[in-house]
């Protein structure tokens, strides 16, 4: 059950978003590979993962593809 308090917490509600996302770990949206590098994290929102996919190179983040992209 998702936990709404968690949602008002930046990090947790990143935490969320992951568990909800991936549950079996991280992968490419664009090509699915699950060989994927942490490449820090977002300038303005510190609790936002961004990846790069070993297999085709596309770099993203926990909202890429996402109702939530581009939103602050």
């Amino acid at each position: 059950m998702l936990n709404l308090v968690n949602l008002l917490d930046d990090a947790k509600c990143y935490e969320t978003v992951r568990q909800l996302r991936w549950p079996e770990g991280v992968h490419c949206p664009k090509c699915g590979c699950e060989q994927v590098n942490k490449r820090g994290k977002d300038d303005t929102q510190p609790n936002r993962q961004r990846y790069c996919c070993q297999g085709c190179g596309k770099q993203f983040d926990d909202l890429t593809d996402t109702i939530f992209a581009g939103r602050r």
